[in-house]
């Protein structure tokens, strides 16, 4: 493991890349980053259970025009920052005080800001409430409680209550640990949401998502802690929506997107001059499935 004031090389066995592994210190803890590349910083957040490693092979051309420099979340992967379960990010403001404090940490706004799923909405979010944070941020299938359901979930939410959470309830129920990586590879492979991967990227996923302990190895983002954050789901985006100044681009899945055709179109309303596109015969990860889609997207952020 690298301390805080050390890194180490590794090159990657899917893209043919020289990458920088270093733990950012911040307040509270450390942040699990891999760097590579030269340029202005592109700042890229994985979604809710993934890692870091898992987008090298989307991000690794970056290298040539950006600084890129891709985290683990809390709770997520090699990065040290409480993570109790129970504790709910309540619409991820922790998760966007954490962005803020890694750009910080990093050098300084404005950044170039991107991310998937659960990183693209932190992402998003934490640019509009913080001018000059990003000058542009991509956003991949960002998720959140649709516009129409707001108001209850929040109601319910903020009384104590449990809104349904289907994507909580899946989480809950994950096996956390195994006795081996190879026993976790057999388990995942082609199945659930790997079932369309490339094997390269569940193998990146292996590497950056689990940690070995004395009894096997165990899921970096635990199943309780995955849990909490999806019912942190934010009810803030489509006023982070309304109040966004800067320029962003949006990618959306052709099936199964967090993005409906409703909230889609009150986005184009409010921003008919944003970069809106939604790929057929996609799924929700389709950074990891379709990255050539993806990559021209994160190529021309400015």
């Amino acid at each position: 493991m690298c301390s805080c004031n050390d890194s180490a090389q590794l090159t990657d066995s899917t893209p043919s890349i020289a990458v920088e592994e270093r733990f950012i210190p911040v307040p509270g803890g450390r942040v699990f980053t891999l760097q590579w590349g030269a340029g202005p910083t592109l700042v890229f957040a994985h979604a809710t259970g993934m890692c870091a490693r898992l987008y090298l092979a989307l991000l690794a051309p970056l290298g040539s025009r950006f600084r890129v420099v891709a985290f683990d979340a809390r709770g997520h992967g090699r990065t040290e920052l409480p993570a109790v379960p129970g504790d709910i990010p309540v619409d991820w403001r922790l998760y966007r005080d954490d962005l803020r404090a890694l750009v910080s940490a990093l050098g300084g706004a404005p950044v170039r800001l991107a991310g998937h799923s659960f990183g693209a909405t932190t992402a998003f979010e934490a640019a509009v409430e913080t001018p000059g944070l990003a000058s542009a941020v991509v956003m991949i299938d960002p998720p959140f409680i649709p516009f129409d359901h707001v108001a209850g979930y929040r109601d319910l939410r903020d009384s104590g209550g449990h809104p349904p959470n289907i994507m909580a309830d899946r989480a809950e129920r994950r096996r956390g640990r195994f006795a081996c990586r190879a026993e976790a590879r057999a388990a995942y492979h082609k199945r659930g949401v790997f079932a369309d991967w490339p094997d390269s990227a569940l193998d990146a996923y292996l590497e950056g998502g689990l940690l070995q302990d004395a009894e096997g190895v165990h899921l970096a983002c635990s199943p309780g802690w995955e849990a909490t954050s999806f019912r942190g789901a934010p009810t803030s985006f489509e006023a982070s929506m309304r109040a966004c100044r800067l320029p962003f681009v949006m990618l959306c899945a052709g099936n199964g997107s967090t993005v409906s055709a409703e909230d889609e179109a009150v986005i184009r309303t409010l921003h008919p001059e944003a970069t809106v596109v939604r790929f057929p015969e996609t799924g929700h990860f389709l950074p990891i499935t379709h990255p050539d889609l993806v990559r021209p997207y994160l190529e021309a952020v400015s």
